[in-house]
């Protein structure tokens, strides 16, 4: 092969990929790009609510750990969660959007992750009484910060040239 063959080669890279190929990627990162950014959110308050002792107080007692794996692995989590933004319901409200959306990772929360994996019982009661109220809350962070981010900056959306829309 010369030399000619390999700039051939270098020259195909992603600019031939078919257009609603890359669309789709562009779209597909703005997804798990808004779930991570859900799950930052949702990680920050989390954290800053149990350090300030507001969550303990009011009948959660988990205390999160704070170190950079806790971190990465509720933001991989979160951004994998990100799919389920594409389901079309309220899309003219995202906060109304991210609310109703947030009620499936919460569900698998309370529902798997607390009593099978962690072994907390069901809805995580053995973190305290208050445990499905403040995991939903911090579900609709996510999902509030995810539709949000995406009603704003989601390629093809039709508001990014409009003024802003009605949020609720």
């Amino acid at each position: 092969m010369d030399s000619a063959d390999c700039a051939e080669v270098s020259s195909t890279d992603s600019t031939n990929l078919p257009k609603h190929i890359l669309k789709t990627t562009q779209k597909l990162f703005y997804i798990f790009l808004a779930g991570g950014l859900g799950g930052f959110t949702n990680s920050l308050v989390v954290w800053s609510l149990a350090k300030l002792g507001i969550t303990p107080a009011l009948g959660f007692t988990m205390i999160p750990g704070g170190g950079p794996e806790w971190w990465m692995r509720r933001i991989a989590a979160s951004a994998l969660w990100g799919i389920i933004f594409l389901i079309p319901i309220c899309q003219k409200k995202p906060v109304t959007k991210g609310a109703i959306l947030s009620v499936l990772p919460w569900l698998s929360s309370v529902l798997f992750v607390f009593p099978v994996q962690m072994k907390m019982g069901f809805f995580g009661m053995g973190f305290g009484v208050a445990t499905p109220l403040w995991t939903l809350f911090f579900a609709m962070v996510w999902g509030v910060t995810g539709t949000l981010f995406l009603a704003k900056w989601y390629p093809g959306n039709s508001n990014l040239k409009s003024t802003p829309q009605r949020l609720i």
